[in-house]
């Protein structure tokens, strides 16, 4: 999946935590990229992200997850599942995080999709479609990190109605984020 040259748009800025969207040119589902900066260290907060066991905890949405597999210190497997609001079917996603040490100050976590690594779970729709990273770069002042992820919901979501909430979901999950790092 190419990533798109349209422009950022600001949809959320609050509690130091902003939420860009922006079209793609190969889909009605936009793309967004969410940034917070976090006081912590980089191996912590590269832990935090691929604990597959504990995205439960501050993603989303996710009532069920866990690490399926971990196939080295950088490649781990983790499976999440999506309680959504009525009328909508419940989603779960399998995600490969491929996390790659670009210096000792910038590391980028891969994030896509294997939708076939477990078998569907009847009644929930299978997320097939998605890819993203997040950055992680360290500054004076702690952790800059950066989410940014395009994707198809799959099922019967009309594309309008997941457009005009997408700035939603990463700016609970980085807020949650952001509030386990604040009680450290």
């Amino acid at each position: 999946m190419s990533f798109s040259q349209y422009k950022w748009v600001l949809e959320k800025d609050a509690n130091q935590i902003k939420v860009y969207t922006r079209l793609v040119k190969s889909s009605n589902f936009k793309e967004y990229k969410a940034t917070v900066l976090v006081e912590t260290s980089i191996s912590k907060l590269v832990n935090f992200i691929t604990d597959g066991n504990k995205l439960k905890d501050w993603n989303y949405r996710t009532t069920k997850s866990s690490l399926i597999e971990k196939i080295s210190d950088s490649i781990f497997f983790v499976y999440m599942y999506n309680d959504l609001p009525w009328p909508a079917k419940n989603r779960d996603h399998i995600s490969r995080l491929k996390i790659e040490i670009l210096s000792s100050s910038f590391v980028k976590i891969h994030i896509k999709s294997f939708p076939d690594k477990l078998n569907n779970v009847k009644g929930v729709v299978r997320v097939n479609n998605f890819d993203g990273f997040w950055l992680l770069q360290k500054t004076n002042l702690g952790i800059q990190l950066t989410q940014q992820l395009h994707g198809d919901p799959g099922g019967y979501l009309p594309y309008f109605i997941v457009n005009s909430k997408i700035a939603e979901a990463p700016f609970v999950s980085l807020r949650n984020l952001q509030k386990h790092f604040e009680r450290r």
